[in-house]
């Protein structure tokens, strides 16, 4: 199968068209923006000398975007579009399926890493970390647009989407919120990428540097990166897009 730029820069295109008219994606990605604005300004104790409580929202703030975009966003992107069968349309124009796929990735993680932004500078975070802040985050979008993409291949329709997709991805987002209260489930959390992420942001918003100490979280985030893509070829090998 060849992978032609000119036909990923059409798709990317019409994947941004797509996207302005599905609400239920819009939805999505308003929510994570509403809950940094307003978690921001209502709770107490966050002002501009309170880096632990703009720590804590924008984990969560942007552990809800990594689920809710990354996550869901393409499985349910891959699934209208299964749904509708225009994949079999667009592979009689001589579109891959590969060059179909790499459509929906880039405009999920162009969408995620900039509502991660936008969620940076809402809670009021310092410019100074938005390098790093960047890295770590892109890495643990990569993880997860490789989890909900499975999911995506492996459901014939939205609805059914949802219903596989949202409990898996749940896990993902509410064990990291819940580890404080309870040390069974932060055993469980630290082998989740976005805990981990969770304790990198500690390090480097407290003004220190990511070094030989954080191997151990960035080996966890990058093993997440291989399972969840080996787990997604073989997946699309065994079942396609066009099933």
């Amino acid at each position: 199968m060849g992978f032609s730029r000119r036909k990923i820069a059409a798709l990317f295109k019409k994947e941004v068209k797509g996207l302005s008219k599905n609400a239920n994606v819009l939805l999505m990605c308003l929510l994570p923006i509403l809950f940094s604005f307003i978690y921001t300004k209502a709770v107490s104790g966050v002002g501009k000398n309170d880096g632990f409580g703009k720590l804590e929202i924008l984990s969560m703030c942007v552990g809800m975007n990594i689920v809710l975009i990354a996550g869901f966003m393409i499985a349910m992107l891959i699934a209208e579009e299964k749904e509708k069968n225009t994949l079999r349309t667009l592979m009689l124009s001589g579109v891959s399926p590969l060059e179909f796929l790499a459509g929906k990735v880039i405009i999920t993680f162009l969408v995620s890493e900039i509502l991660n932004i936008v969620i940076f500078y809402i809670v009021g975070m310092d410019s100074v970390h938005l390098g790093k802040f960047i890295l770590l985050t892109s890495l643990v979008v990569i993880s997860m647009i490789e989890i909900g993409a499975v999911v995506g291949i492996i459901v014939p329709d939205q609805m059914a989407a949802g219903t596989v997709g949202m409990p898996i991805l749940m896990f993902f987002l509410m064990v990291p919120l819940l580890s404080n209260f309870s040390k069974k489930i932060e055993l469980i959390a630290r082998f989740l990428p976005n805990y981990n992420m969770n304790l990198m942001f500690q390090k480097v918003f407290s003004g220190g540097e990511i070094g030989t100490g954080e191997a151990k979280n960035i080996a966890v985030i990058l093993i997440w990166i291989i399972i969840a893509g080996v787990t997604f070829i073989y997946t699309y090998n065994k079942v396609g897009l066009d099933k």
